[in-house]
């Protein structure tokens, strides 16, 4: 299941780098062009994924995670291997649009994974399928770009679509899931199972700490190679340190994601969630007073470890949360929040920067990573007198 995560969002990534090339090919012309096609066919997918996961989600917990899973990665490498083919940026959209629609592979994935597990090492298989999910996301780029640049556009969709293809086998063939089918009733619902999960306040404020997780590692990403140019003046290596310091930020959130398993034996998922919130805080307000790179790339490894920390600990929360039975559609729901953070996060940040320059976006988060602290902390609160309160009556 790690490896299927991993190549999935090798897979779902990995034209990232070579996107906006590819649709040169196509007949589009003009930078501005160039850009508004790229941004709605990054984002368009995000967005439908976000969209449907909640469906496909509350399906795979009727039908059968495994089987949800192999018809994802099915269609997925179909449609891979179609945007090869197309002749026409308009074509291409389409295509990115229904792979967002008939999305919820993480999300079956995830939870096919979880009900595999026994539930004293559902906290370490959750940072694990974390770090496949951080791992996966960097080397994508990394092997879609180099195919391009060796042998044309087109063939990185056919050898991303051919690798769908084979983790479905290794699926079918490796993994086993006992499931009895549940028939579709007014209780197991979309609608209701929605109305059920947004109903548990906890469950809104781990889908608020997931949107914003993934909110803050999209949000900074497309401005912060201009950031550094400022503490760089004149220096011809601009793209390698930007690399560098975007790829810490990964490097020590897959860490943090993989101790997982450890760490929650001695410090509880609300207390990580609770110092990793206010952390993001600082870390950022701090990020604006970094007068050089070594102290901005400081900060960012402190950024990306935090976040790899709440991440997993969130996940972990929710599946605690959730009854096995309706864990798919928690995850479909989990997943299309931090969905819509990398939809939101870059168009965030292009707004932000025009209106209060480059700095704009940096405070916004901070502010947010703040106010999670402040709800956390003000829950917290509330649970331990209301523990106190049953306590004393008890007596």
């Amino acid at each position: 299941m790690w490896l299927a995560q991993f190549i999935g969002m090798s897979a779902i990534t990995g034209v990232v780098s070579f996107l906006p090339l590819y649709i040169t090919q196509l007949g589009v012309t003009g930078e501005s062009s160039l850009g508004l096609w790229a941004g709605i066919l990054m984002g368009a997918t995000s967005f439908c994924a976000a969209l449907s996961n909640p469906y496909w989600g509350t399906l795979a917990d009727r039908k059968g995670r495994k089987q949800m899973v192999e018809r994802v990665l099915l269609v997925f490498g179909c449609i891979m291997m179609a945007m090869a083919l197309v002749t026409s940026a308009w074509q291409l959209l389409l295509l990115r649009v229904f792979q967002g629609l008939c999305g919820g592979f993480m999300a079956s994935a995830t939870a096919l994974g979880i009900s595999l597990t026994p539930k004293n090492k559902i906290p370490f298989v959750v940072g694990m399928f974390q770090t496949a999910l951080i791992v996966g996301g960097a080397m994508g780029p990394m092997l879609g770009g180099i195919i391009a640049d060796s042998f044309g556009y087109r063939l990185p969709f056919v050898v991303f679509g051919i690798l769908c293809l084979l983790t479905l086998l290794v699926i079918r063939f490796s993994v086993q899931e006992h499931f009895t089918p549940v028939p579709k009733n007014a209780g197991n619902s979309v609608r209701a199972t929605l109305h059920y999960l947004w109903g548990m306040g906890e469950m809104r404020t781990m889908l608020l700490i997931l949107f914003l997780a993934q909110f803050a590692m999209q949000s900074i990403g497309p401005i912060l190679p201009i950031y550094i140019q400022g503490m760089v003046q004149g220096s011809d290596s601009l793209a390698s340190i930007s690399g560098t310091i975007i790829a810490i930020g990964g490097i020590t959130s897959a860490l943090a994601s993989a101790s997982m398993g450890y760490v929650c034996r001695f410090v509880s998922h609300k207390r990580i969630l609770l110092v990793a919130s206010l952390l993001c805080g600082i870390s950022f307000i701090g990020q604006l007073a970094a007068s050089n790179v070594i102290a901005l790339g400081t900060l960012r490894a402190l950024n990306g470890f935090c976040i790899g920390m709440m991440i997993p600990s969130a996940n972990t929360i929710v599946t605690y949360l959730i009854p096995a039975e309706k864990r798919g559609a928690a995850y479909g729901v989990t997943n299309g929040a931090t969905l819509m953070g990398n939809v939101l996060g870059p168009l965030s940040a292009g707004f932000l920067s025009m209106a209060w320059g480059l700095t704009g976006i940096f405070y916004l988060t901070a502010g947010l990573f703040l106010a999670v602290f402040a709800l956390l902390f003000w829950q917290s609160k509330e649970q331990k007198q209301a523990q106190e309160y049953i306590s004393a009556g008890a007596h």
